[in-house]
């Protein structure tokens, strides 16, 4: 189990993993094992401040202790930041500098999310230019990739969040019912916007408290049943506004780049409710497909992370982490005779039988 990541002195919800609800996380923290001698933190950050919003959200969970919570054994070596513009992404220069403060050593990479989450499709045949648009917690990135480079680059608002914030004013308006993010991002993973439920996920009652003339009752806890076509009605708009995201693009490229994206399809990747795709071909006439994320990625969402990997394959971050000094072998030889007796170490020479 990933160790968790507890709320900010800004109230902002920082988390590692948790079923389902990793989607609605503004800021994501992993730690990879990149091999025997030192390890990786991934930060995936999910937001994207606008003016006078706070942009070292990043930089303060890595400052706040985040290092002694995730117990760290090996140094750190590698830190990636996942960012949509990459380094322009205001909250990663507070960031960068908080890593180098706390790793000096580590090499620091900024991977932009959309050529991350390119490469972590794993498409069977990678096309020389597409269209991807992927879902964070506080926006939706729409960007040309050509060669793993991005050509032109939107963010439209919402992102998982405002999917469940509509979801949300829907149940008060519609059905006078107070619900909570957790509760319409159920709804709109589980819910059958766009297509059928898979079996053991059909869509649930949402509940929540009933709104009582201008306030609530919160001892009246009550439920209700948001129909399909309820709920394809309030997500439509956001669904329509990255439509519009994705024809700006095309045309902000240059003519044969966007032949290229066109023939190349749309990429959907992120948290996406099923069948989306088929809503979004319509409103862009792209070949588009849906990038799941595996069922692991429930409780981590994998595909940023296998992108990373695969980019990095390419050009192995080789930090200077030190070799073990003296005084740590003398501390490993005193202990050998001990983990043999318990049996900890296989036993060596002629004598030694079978383990």
């Amino acid at each position: 189990m990933r160790p968790v990541v507890g709320r900010d002195g800004s109230g902002t919800r920082v988390r590692v993993g948790g079923l389902l609800w990793w989607a609605l996380d503004e800021i994501r923290v992993r730690v990879t094992g990149r091999s025997a001698r030192f390890s990786q933190v991934v930060l995936e950050l999910a937001w994207n401040p606008g003016p006078g919003a706070d942009n070292a959200l990043a930089a303060d969970v890595l400052r706040g202790g985040f290092a002694k919570r995730a117990q760290l054994w090996a140094p750190t070596g590698s830190v990636v930041f996942v960012a949509p513009g990459a380094g322009a992404h205001p909250g990663v220069e507070p960031a960068v500098e908080a890593a180098r403060g706390l790793w000096p050593e580590a090499v620091v990479t900024v991977v932009d999310e959309a050529v991350a989450a390119l490469a972590g499709a794993a498409l069977g045949t990678e096309p020389c230019a597409c269209v991807v648009v992927h879902l964070d917690a506080r926006r939706t990135s729409v960007a040309v990739v050509a060669g793993r480079e991005v050509g032109m680059a939107r963010l439209v608002p919402g992102g998982a969040l405002g999917l469940a914030e509509a979801v949300a004013g829907h149940a008060w308006t519609r059905h006078r019912l107070e619900v909570g993010h957790e509760e319409a991002w159920a709804a709109v993973v589980h819910g059958g916007a766009f297509a059928p439920s898979p079996p053991g996920r059909e869509p649930g009652p949402v509940h929540g408290a009933r709104i009582i003339g201008y306030g609530l009752c919160p001892r009246r806890s009550e439920t209700v049943v948001l129909s399909s076509a309820e709920l394809r009605e309030v997500m439509g708009p956001a669904y329509r506004a990255v439509g519009d995201a994705v024809a700006r693009v095309l045309r902000e490229v240059p003519p044969d780049t966007a032949r290229r994206a066109a023939h190349g399809g749309l990429l959907l990747t992120g948290p996406h409710p099923p069948g989306v795709e088929d809503r979004v071909a319509d409103l862009t006439g792209l070949t588009v497909h849906r990038v799941a994320e595996p069922d692991a990625g429930f409780d981590h969402p994998q595909v940023l992370l296998d992108g990373v990997d695969r980019l990095l394959a390419a050009n192995p971050p080789a930090p200077a982490v030190p070799a073990a000094g003296p005084d740590q072998d003398d501390d490993a030889s005193r202990q050998k005779p001990l983990m043999n007796l318990l049996r900890l170490l296989p036993p060596h020479g002629p004598d030694a039988g079978d383990w």
